[in-house]
């Protein structure tokens, strides 16, 4: 089995906002917007209630990628993705791939 492994730039949004930030995966969005200090530390103090609209968006995490020449001549190609949170919707070039409604 021939693998490519991704090494690329991660980056997320609030669903409906235009602009995407960096993003670190394996991560979460509470971490990614503590480091653009977008918002204080969720565990410190009372700040849990000053983020909890986080939990409340939708958001988005995308990876542009191109496939290895070798990988796009063979018959059948997996997307693995390990680790996806509870509620996740994969897409790749437009067309939507599948989705996850819980983590175990």
């Amino acid at each position: 089995m021939k693998k490519q492994t991704s090494t690329g730039a991660w980056q997320f949004r609030q669903a409906d906002a235009t602009d995407w930030s960096p993003a670190t995966v394996p991560g979460g969005v509470h971490t990614d917007l503590m480091a653009l200090g977008r918002i204080p530390d969720p565990f410190v103090g009372d700040n849990e209630k000053r983020v909890a609209w986080v939990a409340q968006a939708d958001w988005e995490y995308r990876y542009h990628f191109t496939v290895a020449p070798d990988l796009q001549a063979q018959k059948h190609i997996w997307l693995v993705c390990d680790g996806l949170d509870t509620l996740a919707r994969l897409s790749l070039n437009g067309h939507d791939l599948g989705a996850t409604n819980n983590m175990f």
